[in-house]
């Protein structure tokens, strides 16, 4: 009797035993699986910039796309500019673009670190530039986004940031259309963006004008349309467009084929109409369409006729102009 109760005693403790250590070993598994986990969701990358580092981390799927360093303000530290994207990189129909959102992490001297001063999202963002527009050595940001498609006017446009003289950066101004550029019209070293737009009237995309619609310049922290200071940009276009006009005008009434059949005239037209327009000059466009329209009334089909004749009403509403 008591043999049975010995050994009943010792395979009860050989079974606890068991059952303690199998316990312990999951325990000691779970800490390991959960970093595991965490480790692979997180996408990270360090960043060190006048003796300060800087740790960034998201959570997958969002994943660093570029970090930039740049000085915004001219103040000889640089800001850290962070580039990241979330989205499917298996989807093939999406690589028009790179990343999504910006952030910017700007150099606070007394605690030694860089703290976040801006966080914003600029969707379908497809690259980064910086430039001095004013050329003071003071930079702006600027996005170009591309929304896909084959037609460039239509679908890229552009986000402009700025750092004000506190120390923020703000967005000064987004184009979701345009196909914005960044140029230097006058050669006087300050950048303007010339936006474009589109003219359909009564043709097909395929033969749609492209034309300078807008041209803005910095006025201090702010991004201004200035059309009407840059007459010799548009002075020079409409010459060579009156030149093209002109030419085409007399082998039409000659009775000569044109060698562009896509609308001859209407289009030449309307390409000199819509400068005068961008321009601002109303009145040389009224003299224009006053000098031509029994020419063109004659020389074009009444449905182009009557649609460069209702641009031209809108754009004077007070007059008649057929």
């Amino acid at each position: 009797m008591k043999l049975i109760k010995i050994t009943i005693l010792v395979f009860a403790a050989i079974m606890l035993f068991s059952c303690s250590k199998q316990r312990g070993k999951e325990t000691e598994k779970v800490p390991e699986q959960k970093e595991g986990k965490q480790k692979e969701s997180l996408n990270s990358a360090g960043v060190k910039e006048h003796g300060a580092e800087l740790r960034i981390e998201y959570q997958k799927p969002r994943n660093i796309f570029k970090i930039e360093k740049e000085d915004l303000n001219n103040d000889s530290v640089k800001e850290i500019i962070v580039l990241s994207v979330s989205k499917d990189t298996a989807d093939k129909y999406n690589d028009y673009y790179n990343f999504d959102m910006i952030e910017i992490f700007s150099l606070d001297k007394s605690k030694g670190a860089y703290l976040k001063i801006l966080s914003d999202t600029v969707d379908y963002s497809k690259s980064c530039s910086f430039v001095s527009m004013n050329d003071d050595g003071k930079k702006q940001i600027l996005l170009e986004t591309d929304f896909g498609g084959n037609d460039k006017i239509a679908s890229r446009g552009m986000f402009v940031f700025a750092m004000n003289d506190s120390g923020k950066v703000n967005l000064v101004k987004y184009f979701d259309a345009g196909a914005p550029e960044i140029v230097d019209i006058k050669n006087d070293g300050k950048k303007e963006i010339i936006v474009s737009d589109l003219f359909y009237g009564v043709m097909p995309a395929v033969n749609a004008i492209d034309f300078v619609k807008e041209i803005y310049k910095f006025e201090g922290s702010k991004l201004v349309e200035e059309n009407s200071k840059f007459g010799d940009f548009y002075g020079k276009k409409i010459e060579d467009l009156l030149e093209k006009y002109y030419g085409l005008k007399r082998k039409v009434e000659m009775g000569m084929q044109p060698v562009n059949m896509a609308y001859p005239l209407y289009r030449e037209a309307a390409e000199v109409i819509v400068n005068y327009y961008a321009k601002g000059d109303i009145e040389g466009m009224k003299k224009f369409w006053n000098e031509e329209k029994e020419s063109l009334r004659r020389n074009i089909p009444e449905d182009e006729f009557t649609d460069l004749n209702n641009f031209i009403s809108k754009a004077m509403p007070s007059t008649k102009n057929a």
